[in-house]
């Protein structure tokens, strides 16, 4: 078992990606306390999520908040004693196509502050519980767009940017205090939408203003990239997986491409 005994935490963990990382992190041994704002989804995600008994724990969480973010994590390691992975898998709805003329300064900072205020928030909660009983890990997974350059995505581009140059500035830090700190660079999840995940009603968006419906739409970006078909679930989730474990203890400050193709790393 890759993740055996290790006490993983996953923000978003009522999301399709939290979901699937938190049935293959189970699945791998490890003990998954997942967090997001509604107990009910949370309640739905661990029901279906194959496990032994205490092997799956929720807790309520805005990641928005500073101060609820720290005071349920430091209530959360009171009680396992130390946390040893940590996922960000939240995300937020924001604008994708509106060009400059047509975007507000609103609608621009949408793709921008929830989703740094979520890597800020969560590091500065979790840090102080980390690295001590074993080596840490702190993975997010960032959607490709700050590798490309798109029309009518501004705010979205500067944001996954953003992460990864968040992702890698927090890991010079956090190297001396043994905590490894990754992203999975992720394209467009081939079943996530079906899964349940926002990005349905994101990608749906996107296909009726072209006119074609959200399989052509996932059809076409799947054609975009080298290997013609887009990253699944299950493969987002077996790579955090292997990331979170001991065969991945001498990485960091890396930037994983589970992109299919569709961007190359610098």
């Amino acid at each position: 078992m890759l993740v055996k005994n290790k006490i993983a935490v996953i923000f978003g963990g009522s999301g399709a990606v939290g979901h699937a990382i938190a049935d293959t992190l189970a699945r791998e041994g490890a003990f998954v306390y997942l967090g997001a704002r509604h107990q009910h989804t949370l309640d739905q995600v661990a029901a279906h999520i194959h496990h032994v008994e205490g092997q799956i724990q929720t807790f309520i969480v805005d990641v928005l908040d500073e101060q609820a973010t720290q005071t349920a994590i430091k209530q959360l390691a009171e009680l396992t004693g130390g946390i040893d992975v940590v996922i960000n898998a939240t995300s937020f709805m924001h604008n994708q196509g509106k060009e400059l003329s047509e975007l507000t300064q609103h609608e621009f900072m949408q793709g921008i502050t929830p989703f740094l205020t979520a890597q800020f928030n969560i590091a500065k909660a979790i840090v102080p519980y980390m690295g001590t009983k074993s080596i840490g890990a702190m993975i997010s997974v960032i959607a490709p767009s700050g590798a490309m350059a798109i029309p009518g995505h501004l705010g979205h581009i500067v944001g996954c940017a953003g992460s990864e140059a968040f992702i890698k500035a927090l890991a010079s830090e956090l190297g001396p205090k043994n905590i490894r700190v990754l992203g999975v660079r992720s394209h467009a999840i081939a079943d996530a939408a079906q899964a349940g995940s926002y990005t349905r009603e994101l990608f749906s968006l996107k296909a009726q203003a072209m006119g074609i419906t959200l399989d052509e739409w996932l059809n076409g970006a799947a054609q975009s990239t080298m290997l013609k078909r887009l990253p699944t679930l299950a493969q987002i989730a077996e790579t955090v997986t292997f990331l979170a474990s001991d065969h991945a203890s001498a990485m960091t400050a890396t930037i994983v491409n589970v992109t299919a193709g569709a961007t190359i790393n610098s």
